[in-house]
């Protein structure tokens, strides 16, 4: 190949994604096009090296039961492998003004003592892993997937409790977060490495950090998934510093300012380092290493990395109060807010390109996997012969106009939000407003009524959890807005349905936590949706009549996300610091998407009001599900 392809693109800019199973680089240029992708496979580089299957080693011994880890070397060969790869496809990385990227969230690499001085003296003559042998104190990283902290999980709810922990940190402990494998590794699985640990990085500053040859702050989106970070404060919480260096007072039997104390907490805070600001200034120019032996520019910039979900919302033009769905086998649901408002049920982090902002982010199990059993049952009792077709589940659920005051609830799986065991819940609200549970099969509920139940309940269960993020940052009219708002959306009437609802119903309660008028009336201003059933129209149609954002709902099609977001967010970084100010994000790559084939508007019935009752039917059902 020629670098034809390039040559009319005046700089050039690189997105890594450092994901669990590969890693994808994608070139783009000044004007945001995506000219190229290159990926290095974990399960077929050095396969026989390293033993990994899908990028991960699975460690099932009772000492360490649930650990899932990845071989830091492994991913310095992939980086390694990738430039080479490159280089041989006549790659012209002169033309490479910035780069940035994401990578994994939660995973921790710890640094030796050696690291400082290897990362600087790399030599063009020899590998990254060649070099880097004696750069850590552990060779490997946890993976997002790991389950071996539940000691530690519940020691830091112990002390700081579910909410209180989500009210400093943006999340309630998760086994994969940094501050609980921290933990681990200081207090019972080799506290003498974690004291010789010189610093300890994120993947995404890790990777970062290569790429500078020099070890670099870790970047404050990502510091959100820690469990350590008090995001109001901008700071790491000494409370949860103490927990996870293992110098607590109540759980390690540490007086507090005594000298193992203070010790403990200002190793780990050195260890960390600081947390670098939400910024567009470059963190230095590429390293040396890779000037000479693959021919960067000198002057090309590396820009903070972030993680994976972070930078999936900032590969599209993602405004605040807009809610990105992405539907695949799990649900995902991140939205843009200014509004800090956190719980145990729902993560929080800062947003990585607009400051006073966040993303709220809502993680459920049960998604497609629910919607498909439900087709099954559907294409059983109709005799379809194609049995994964969705024809028929498609056709009953576009007769589904309004609420019928019919709502299930469907957990093949037993469900992170709401926490609850794998159930099947089917209740009727009836004239007299009375909640009566009802099997399937009885006279009043048969398989068609699954149909638009299992999509209601999920979108609802979207709805009542995305309005607390919402509430105080979208108005319930349209008057900042280009679009006029639906027929009755005023004030007025709205307190007149929320009255309604709480006439009905009594105060409702999700997650613990007391919904309000302002979250149960607050609206998206766009939604967006990805991943596998967003391809079924009658899904997201529903969806949309449902959520009823108030300008517009969309199809996207955006393939290497995470890669792009961190393309983007290069290019972003580069022209800010060319123009020497603060360029609006969203503004920025708007543009792009103003004429973009992967971004389809597509129109939906505006049921918002209609399904208020829904809400309310929902939040009572979920408050007597059983629980794990």
């Amino acid at each position: 190949m020629t670098t034809s392809l390039y040559d009319s693109s005046e700089s050039l800019f690189l997105g890594f994604d450092l994901s669990t199973q590969q890693l994808k680089i994608i070139v783009t240029n000044e004007k945001l096009a995506a000219l190229k992708t290159y990926n290095v496979e974990f399960d077929v580089l050095n396969k026989d090296v390293y033993g990994v299957h899908k990028g991960v080693i699975a460690i099932d011994n009772e000492e360490h039961k649930g650990a899932i880890v990845s071989p830091v070397f492994m991913w310095l060969d992939s980086l390694d492998q990738i430039f080479e790869d490159m280089k041989k496809d006549s790659f012209p990385f002169n033309k490479v003004a910035g780069v940035s990227g994401s990578c994994q969230q939660h995973g921790s690499v710890f640094w030796s003592k050696q690291a400082e001085a290897a990362l600087a003296e790399l030599q063009a003559k020899s590998t990254l892993t060649e070099q880097l042998k004696n750069a850590f104190t552990f060779k490997h990283s946890p993976n997002w997937q790991d389950h071996s902290t539940g000691k530690e999980l519940a020691e830091f709810e112990k002390i700081i409790g579910a909410d209180n922990l989500a009210d400093i940190s943006g999340s309630r402990a998760h086994y994969r977060f940094t501050g609980l494998q921290i933990r681990k590794l200081a207090t019972r699985f080799n506290p003498a490495k974690y004291n010789a640990t010189w610093r300890i990085s994120l993947v995404s500053s890790f990777l970062a950090s290569v790429l500078l040859g020099k070890v670099t702050t870790i970047e404050e989106a990502d510091a959100c998934g820690m469990n350590l970070y008090d995001i109001k404060a901008g700071d790491f919480n000494e409370d949860l510093l103490a927990i996870a260096a293992g110098v607590h007072p109540e759980l390690d039997n540490v007086k507090k300012d005594s000298p193992e104390y203070v010790a403990g907490v200002t190793a780990l805070r050195e260890k960390l380092g600081k947390v670098r600001p939400i910024s567009y200034e470059s963190e230095g120019k590429i390293s040396p290493y890779f000037v000479d032996r693959y021919g960067f520019n000198p002057e090309c910039q590396v820009y903070s990395f972030t993680g994976d979900n972070l930078a999936t919302i900032i590969s599209l033009p993602l405004a605040p109060n807009d809610a990105l769905i992405s539907l695949g086998t799990s649900t995902t649901v991140l939205i843009i807010t200014k509004n800090y408002n956190p719980s145990s049920q729902y993560h929080l982090f800062k947003h990585p390109t607009m400051p006073d902002h966040y993303m709220g982010m809502i993680c459920y199990c049960n998604g497609s996997l629910a919607r498909e059993k439900v087709r099954d049952e559907i294409n059983e009792k109709y005799n379809v012969k194609d049995t994964k077709s969705w024809d028929k589940f498609n056709e009953i659920l576009d007769k589904s106009h309004s609420f019928n005051n019919k709502l299930g609830i469907y957990f093949p799986l037993g469900e992170i939000v709401p926490n609850a065991a794998a159930q099947t819940k089917r209740s009727i609200l009836t004239a007299e407003n009375k909640i009566v549970d009802v099997e399937l099969g009885e006279k009043n509920w048969v398989e068609d009524d699954d149909v638009s139940s299992i999509v209601e309940s999920q979108t609802l269960s979207c709805r009542l959890r995305a309005g607390p993020m919402l509430s105080g940052s979208v108005k319930t009219t349209a008057s900042t807005s280009p679009s006029p708002p639906p027929e009755g959306d005023d004030k007025q009437h709205l307190h007149h349905v929320y009255k309604d609802l709480v006439d009905k119903f009594g105060e409702l309660y999700t997650d613990g936590k007391k919904q309000t008028y302002e979250s149960v009336t607050a609206r998206p201003n766009r939604c967006y949706y990805v991943g596998g059933a967003s391809n079924n129209g009658s899904i997201i149609r529903k969806m949309g009549s449902i959520l009823a954002p108030l300008n517009g709902n969309y199809k996207v099609e955006i393939p290497n996300a995470c890669a792009l977001g961190g393309a983007y967010k290069a290019s972003w970084s580069y022209e800010c610091e060319a123009k020497k100010e603060w360029i609006a994000y969203d503004k920025y790559i708007n543009r792009l998407f103003e004429k973009s084939d992967g971004m389809e508007k597509f129109e939906a019935e505006d049921k918002w009001l209609d399904y208020f009752t829904g809400v309310g039917l929902l939040a009572k059902m979920e408050s007597e599900l059983k629980h794990n």
